[in-house]
């Protein structure tokens, strides 16, 4: 397999679009965005190349999960396709039993890559990409603009290392099944929230840290409520942490980790 890094550089409208991301949340730039894609595909099912069947080249495809054996095509190649092997009649002794009938459909049977439609642009290592502009190693993306290292997201915009994103999500780092979550950071279950970091299951919140199985709260963490000067001065300590201990390493513990109690060696936001 190839490496995914190495096929091309990353469009300057993306980065920049990662760095400003970066600053909203982290109130910094922490460094290009090539340097945190291990971090951020660490839960997200990442696009894989194949070779195409009928010229060798690069296929981009959304799933490993293909039956052995599988072939492949790019997007751009059906119409090619369609001319010879797609319209091929059967030969009569193609049918003449289920065995054979199915080694003749299998003959003509192949997986689709490389599907960007729409009015989509700027879109780089993605399949399954419709109407959306600055896409990169992203997968089943629709109608959203600079999103990276993501799967499966809709109406969404600047959103980096995120799965099962819903509409009007935007400036979000690593967060997981989401609706109108607007500025968060490593959230899960998170609909209509904004301003939140290491929160799961919060529904109508504003400014919450390492909290959840919240409803209609604000300047909470821990599940501990905080007068909003409070809150707002154990968030910059907290911020500033998270920064740099992601700077240094690279890598944070997610969400998933702290739950489990995993053991990672992350720095100040888990010891701490």
């Amino acid at each position: 397999m190839h490496s995914l890094g190495a096929f091309m550089a990353i469009d300057p409208q993306i980065q920049k679009s990662w760095k400003s991301t970066c600053k909203i949340l982290l109130k910094e730039e922490i460094g290009n965005l090539e340097d945190y894609e291990e971090w951020l595909l660490n839960y997200v099912n990442p696009v894989s190349f194949k070779k195409s069947a009928l010229s060798g080249k690069d296929v981009i495809v959304s799933s490993e999960k293909a039956c052995r054996g599988a072939k492949y095509l790019g997007h751009a190649e059906v119409e090619q396709y369609l001319k010879g092997i797609g319209t091929a009649k059967f030969n009569i002794n193609d049918l003449k039993d289920i065995d054979s009938a199915v080694g003749a459909l299998q003959e003509r049977a192949y997986y689709i890559g490389n599907v960007v439609l729409g009015n989509s642009q700027n879109v780089e290592i993605a399949n399954r990409c419709i109407n959306s502009s600055f896409i990169y190693k992203t997968q089943d993306v629709y109608d959203c603009k600079f999103v990276a290292c993501s799967s499966v997201l809709r109406f969404a915009e600047y959103i980096f290392g995120g799965n099962a994103i819903g509409e009007a999500s935007r400036y979000n780092i690593k967060t997981f099944e989401t609706y109108k979550n607007v500025r968060c950071m490593e959230t899960i279950r998170n609909y209509v929230a904004s301003d939140c970091y290491f929160t799961g299951s919060l529904e109508s919140c504003g400014n919450c840290m390492f909290s959840f199985n919240q409803r209609n709260k604000n300047y909470m963490i821990g599940n501990h409520q905080f007068s909003q000067e409070e809150y707002l001065k154990l968030k910059d300590k907290l911020i500033e942490d998270i920064r740099e201990t992601l700077k240094a390493k690279k890598n944070l513990p997610s969400l998933i980790d702290i739950i489990n109690g995993s053991n990672t060696d992350s720095g100040g936001i888990v010891n701490g």
